[in-house]
């Protein structure tokens, strides 16, 4: 079905006088020379008489079209394309009459390196030859790049998928293979069963040499057989992944009432993938750090990471597959939805692994930190020209719209939102909506008007802060949007948010059993001793306390009181510190709550409380007093937990433990904790020295041992991390150590470094590893940007198709800089040059600046003082 009602006049889509309903294509690839050929059919209805017909295209040659209409054939007289646009124009001599045609097409293409439209991906044979494998990547408007198509989200058709490969080689597509046939020794045909009705940006085909493992679900009515794919020598390092496959599929069946409309779930793991991954109908791709895992060699943050990208992705099978965002204005739809389902999916595998803590660590504060910036969009944020997409593929529509919608689901019930979903999916299945549909949906279930809450969190940009003080026995909580740089005007602040307050122990005085604030301000009788608000800190908000509260809270934490969770006192230190950052408290307020967390042993408050701690260390790199005084701090911080933890991981020790080990490590060494210090240099010495020693750094621990010794070592430490990159078998293990490498001290090896970013040994996904690591790393912070700025027309021409990437380069060396001449700097450089396809990140990189430098300017005196007066 084709919605294509739609209220922004602005759109850059294509005419509607024709609409495609099938399309019968056939695609050669040729992976030696680098192209490709094709032959498409489309049928289609002609819905007034009309001379032209208007297609997608982009970097395709096309040799002829014509039109076939009762038995009569109409062949082009011109066609003309507009590169802007990515539309050809075919005109006819005569006027094609309404009704029923076929549009035919003979065309090339280019299997280009650029990870979009159909391209090619290299890898080592056994042998140490290069050899290459073909996918596409048609999200969000690149599947204009292997055939002429509407490419389009509400332009919905189905598909019949044939393709011509040398013999030997595997071809994949969204539906299972219906025939081979052999057209000559040298070639096979594969022909794949027709479509459900879909969007172009998830068809999907590979070719390749590949192996798999298999599996098939046990509970579903209809068996769906679900297989991962791999180069060949890595279908084992699948296994993870297959095993819960159709543990999620059984799962969403369930709570979604539908059950998974394919046959079968293909998952394929991409050596070059610009994205993590990709939820095609019926055949997944993936960056292969995203789906492979090693249960010997890989770091245990992996396996979260497969199974949280595998959660999100099959989540799409449903959610954007077979009900899809009617335009790009509702990406959220998509992305939000899969983050918080996928999220549950997780936490239902494995309920051992705190999930919902760590969302509420990175995800929510990911989204949050984002929207507090002014360079921020709301979640539902209108989108004219296809140009712009790629810019709202962020942490707004993913991480906010997924804690927006967990704080919804909460607010209802997760039982009443999971059955308004699945009203959703069944009256808009195989068609296109919105999220207003979404709400209507809600609301008919919940008997409450959803969109009267819901519309200022997804329509309105930011978030809010309610800011709490005490008096005489009364708290008043007035709430105002929350800005980083905490310069609110009054334009800025006219929303009022419907806001569930969470107090805890709730107070009687609040007859709301939702404790929703509605109003600019309320009171309440304050509550004998701690309070929280945002209790498990499911609402997407900041709270601000007055000082006085802060020390009842701390004894309550130190105390290990029920009032404070494992979310409360994760999302204490998230709060409190980002609002030292922004200037609405005191970081001193901060360390003084952080002192109360001395008994903490969690895996989830670590991580955040040694990032955030680290973080003033780092931002405040430039004065040698703080930095080295809040590493002080630090080193008293984790010195228990170090002792007790230790470097060796025993046999049958639970998951978090081994991921707490890690963070402990990573804080300690970053603080030049010396036992730790000492012993990464033992360590890594015997697993350098003796290939049989490779159990002396566990994988979950090699990255930050290698960080270690590179921070505090020279050029020998260097070359052997870039030895153990370049000699490594895996992906995970290349990560960890372009991760490191960044890490280094000295001006010739930091230039190394950035060289080895654009060299042909790191994978152009991959770049982002090395950044992050120089971006962290203070002593070549400036260096890289420098680098950065010398480079750009390599950049920006390297990344043409992955503007997502190029922001990164942007942004990264950037993050944790508090120099202002930098923001002068950053200004004038892009002055002369088009931003408009990364604008958003380079807007967020200078306010990011100025967040910081302001953060210094005004607390390094008081700063300084809380230092000494502790004895720091």
């Amino acid at each position: 079905m084709c919605n294509k009602g739609h209220s922004n006049p602005n759109r850059v889509v294509l005419p509607t006088n024709v609409t495609p309903s099938h399309y019968t294509l056939t695609i050669t690839p040729d992976l030696k020379a680098f192209t490709f050929g094709g032959y498409v059919e489309i049928d289609l209805t002609i819905h007034e008489p009309t001379k032209t017909i208007q297609i997608n295209t982009k970097e395709l040659t096309l040799h002829w079209a014509r039109v076939e209409i009762d038995g009569k054939t109409h062949e082009t007289s011109s066609t003309s394309y507009d590169d802007h646009r990515e539309t050809t124009t075919l005109t006819f001599e005569s006027e094609l009459p309404k009704g029923a045609a076929i549009l035919s097409i003979n065309f090339d293409g280019i299997l280009n390196d650029k990870m979009a439209g159909f391209y090619r991906s290299s890898y080592k044979d056994t042998e140490g030859n290069t050899q290459y494998m073909g996918v596409t990547q048609f999200e969000a408007t690149s599947c204009r790049m292997a055939f002429p198509c509407w490419d389009e989200p509400a332009v919905k058709a189905t598909f019949s998928i044939k393709l011509k490969v040398p013999t030997g080689l595997v071809a994949l597509s969204n539906m299972p293979v219906e025939s081979i046939t052999a057209v000559e020794p040298e070639e096979m045909t594969y022909h794949f069963e027709k479509t459900p009705i879909m969007s172009t940006y998830l068809v999907a085909w590979a070719v390749g040499d590949f192996e798999y493992v298999e599996t098939t679900t046990t509970k579903l009515e209809n068996p769906v057989t679900c297989r991962v794919y791999t180069l060949p020598g890595l279908k084992e390092q699948g296994r993870f992944a297959l095993e819960i496959t159709p543990r999620i599929l059984e799962y969403f069946s369930e709570i979604f009432g539908t059950a998974y409309p394919l046959p079968k779930l293909d998952q394929i793991a991409v050596p070059d993938f610009d994205m993590g991954a990709m939820e095609n109908w019926g055949l997944v791709t993936y960056r292969t750090v995203a789906l492979l895992f090693d249960e010997k060699t890989s770091d245990l943050r992996f396996k979260e990471q497969v199974a949280a990208t595998v959660a999100h992705e099959i989540a799409h099978q449903w959610f954007g597959n077979l009900v899809t965002m009617e335009w790009w204005d509702h990406l959220w739809l998509n992305e939000g939805f899969a983050t918080w389902v996928g999220t549950l999916a997780v936490d239902h595998l494995f309920p051992n692994w705190d999930t919902w803590s760590t969302f509420v660590t990175l995800d929510m504060q990911r989204g949050i930190a984002l929207d507090s910036l002014r360079s921020s969009h709301p979640i539902e944020v209108p989108v004219a020209d296809p140009h712009d997409i790629h810019q709202i593929f962020d942490a707004i529509s993913y991480s906010k719209g997924a804690s927006v919608i967990r704080m919804l689901s909460n607010w209802l019930t997760v039982d009443v939102f999971l059955a308004g979903i699945r009203r959703y999916l069944k009256k808009h299945a195989y068609e296109n909506a919105t999220t207003d549909d979404l709400w209507n949906a809600l609301s008919e279930e919940s008997k409450i008007d959803v969109r009267e809450f819901m519309n200022t969190w997804t329509r309105v940009i930011g978030v809010p802060i309610l800011n709490v003080t005490e008096a005489d026995g009364i708290v008043t909580v007035e709430q105002h949007r929350y800005l980083s740089t905490n310069d609110v005007k009054a334009e800025d602040d006219e929303t009022i948010w419907w806001v569930p307050m969470g107090v805890s122990p709730k107070p009687a005085s609040i007859a709301d059993p939702n404790q929703t604030l509605k109003t600019r301000s309320l009171t309440f009788d304050a509550p004998h001793g701690a309070y929280l608000f945002n209790k498990d800190y499911s609402g997407v908000f900041r709270t601000n306390y007055p000082a006085s509260a802060i020390p009842r809270i701390g004894q309550a934490i130190l105390d290990g009181s029920d009032l404070v969770g494992l979310n409360d006192r994760a999302g204490l230190v998230a709060d409190i510190s980002s609002l030292a950052k922004s200037g609405h408290t005191s970081t001193s307020i901060f360390l003084d709550l952080v002192q109360y967390y001395k008994n903490e042993e969690t895996y989830v408050v670590w991580e955040l409380l040694s990032q955030r701690v680290g973080e003033i260390s780092s931002v405040f790199t430039e004065n040698s007093r703080i930095n080295q005084g809040i590493k002080h701090f630090q080193r008293n911080l984790v010195d228990r937990m170090v002792q007790k933890l230790g470097w060796e991981f025993p046999e049958g020790e639970d998951y978090l433990t081994g991921r707490l080990r890690n963070v402990i490590l990573r804080a300690a060494g970053r603080a030049g904790h010396e036992a730790t210090v000492a012993e990464a240099k033992r360590r890594f010495a015997l697993f350098i020295s003796d290939p049989n020693q490779d159990s002396i750094l566990h994988p979950s621990i090699r990255q930050t041992a290698f960080e270690i010794v590179l921070s505090q070592g020279g050029e020998d430490e260097f070359r052997q991390v870039l030895k153990y990159f370049h000699n490594a078998p895996k992906q995970d293990q290349q990560v960890i150590a372009l991760l490191a490498l960044g890490f280094v001290q000295q001006p010739e090896l930091i230039a190394e470094a950035q060289a080895l970013a654009l060299s042909e040994s790191v994978r152009s996904q991959d770049i982002t590893y090395l950044l992050a690591g120089l971006a962290t790393n203070p002593t070549s912070r400036r260096a890289t940007w420098d680098w950065v700025k010398n480079n750009w027309s390599v950049l920006s021409q390297r990344y043409s198709t992955s503007m997502g990437l190029l922001g990164h380069c942007v942004k990264m060396p950037l993050t944790l800089s508090s120099d202002v001449a930098l923001i002068k700097e950053v200004k004038e450089f892009f002055a002369d040059k088009d931003t408009k396809d990364f604008q958003r990140a380079l807007d967020q990189a200078i306010e990011g600046l100025e967040v910081n430098s302001a953060w210094v300017a005004r607390e390094q005196e008081a700063l300084s003082e809380w230092l000494s007066a502790n004895k720091y």
